[in-house]
């Protein structure tokens, strides 16, 4: 029997099934990988947790190791970052060229994956995330790919026009990131076989700024529960996401100051807000309103599903598509968004979810949508039909595999 190729995975955190939507689309491509290939797992934890279990990895016979990065920033960043005058620190930082993620990849963490991969030969490395580009440069392949997963250009700029009132400094950070994200996808791009982003609109937004690059599109894709258990009790709205992401603390703070308030004056009987998920410690004062509970760890994630009258994604930043969406339509919840929240998915408005961009607006859906339990099931009913045909992890996974093969076999 002939050896299967080799391929080296180097990820920015853990990839799982379930949880971060990150994490959620590295497993996608880790899983894909190991069809084909004897997988090596490599995770530098740049927006992940050094210590989070590796189940999926496991489960996967993937032999995994972890990078330590905290701490260990290259020197020039570190220096730049210790300017006391914000605009001194911003010229440094937008003369530095680099993102901030990017600058985890010191020297010695680069010298640290030469040594634990450096010295085997792959037949395909793909590298998680653009500002894990450096990594190329140490390890052997014949071939490479890369994720950019969503237009970080777009997102950073959505994030900085989303400060620009209440944070400039953090404002004109964030406009710097952008453009120092752009220059990262334009330095890598002729060194990869095949980049890849999650959504048509994200695809064309990067071909227009940079014509060089012309991402393949892989979408975010969901598991869906062989048995989808709703047993909610006809109040309670819920809003999941990981709370290390500016977007999605922007997103609860709006819900529960705003949108929140308008809700509870007009409904008709008691409703309940939950907010969950990774890092909502970050966001624990905003249990202190009347009706909203903040749970920091949602171990059955079916279960916070299961229980769920509405899913409210009230975004204002942040590009790509939002795998919380689709994990919500997986499980039969009905979901209101954000036009923007909902940007790249196949959804449509009124037939699939409600799609609002005022506090107002989305008030009044989340109001119809509890008052309405018969139209807001057949709009679940038709989100979950879409997220069969176009989302389901299963069959996104074998088209990627057969993919990524074919690259490596190139």
């Amino acid at each position: 029997m002939s050896q299967r190729p080799r391929a080296l995975h180097i990820a920015p955190i853990m990839p799982a099934r379930s949880g971060n939507g990150l994490a959620m689309r590295q497993g996608m491509f880790l899983e894909a990988l190991s069809r084909n290939f004897e997988t090596r797992l490599v995770v530098l934890p740049v927006v992940g947790w050094r210590d989070a279990p590796a189940a999926l990895p496991d489960e996967l016979g993937v032999a995994t190791t972890v990078i330590p990065v905290a701490g260990r920033q290259d020197t020039h960043f570190a220096l730049l970052a210790r300017l006391a005058d914000p605009a001194a620190r911003l010229a440094a930082f937008r003369a530095y060229g680099r993102s901030s993620l990017a600058s985890y990849l010191s020297l010695p963490v680069l010298a640290q994956l030469r040594e634990e991969a450096g010295g085997e030969h792959y037949d395909l490395v793909h590298v998680g995330r653009s500002y894990l580009g450096d990594t190329l440069a140490v390890v052997q392949t014949a071939r490479a790919t890369m994720d950019l997963d969503e237009d970080e250009w777009t997102s950073y700029r959505e994030i900085a026009a989303s400060l620009e009132l209440s944070d400039p400094e953090g404002s004109a950070w964030a406009a710097a990131e952008a453009d120092a994200m752009a220059a990262l996808i334009g330095r890598w791009a002729s060194h990869f076989a095949a980049q890849f982003i999650s959504s048509p609109l994200d695809a064309a937004l990067i071909a227009e700024r940079q014509p060089a690059t012309r991402p393949e599109v892989i979408e975010n894709a969901v598991g869906v529960p062989p048995e989808i258990r709703r047993r909610d009790d006809g109040a309670t709205l819920l809003f999941i996401g990981s709370f290390g992401y500016a977007p999605n603390i922007d997103a609860a703070t709006w819900l529960v100051v705003e949108i929140w308030p308008l809700i509870r004056s007009r409904a008709r009987h008691p409703l309940r807000l939950l907010i969950g998920g990774r890092d909502a410690d970050r966001i624990a004062h905003l249990g202190q309103h009347e009706g909203v509970e903040i749970e920091p760890d949602i171990y059955d994630i079916a279960d916070a599903y299961g229980q769920a009258t509405v899913f409210v994604a009230p975004l204002r930043a942040g590009a790509g598509t939002r795998l919380k969406l689709l994990e919500a339509a997986a499980h039969r919840v009905p979901v209101i968004s954000t036009s923007l929240g909902a940007r790249g998915l196949a959804f449509e408005n009124g037939r699939d979810l409600l799609l609002a961009d005022s506090a107002a607006g989305l008030a009044d859906a989340a109001l119809d949508a509890v008052a309405n339990a018969e139209a807001s099931a057949a709009r679940a009913e038709a989100a979950l039909s879409i997220v069969r045909s176009q989302y389901e992890r299963g069959d996104v996974i074998e088209r990627l595999a057969c993919r990524l093969f074919d690259i490596a076999a190139t």
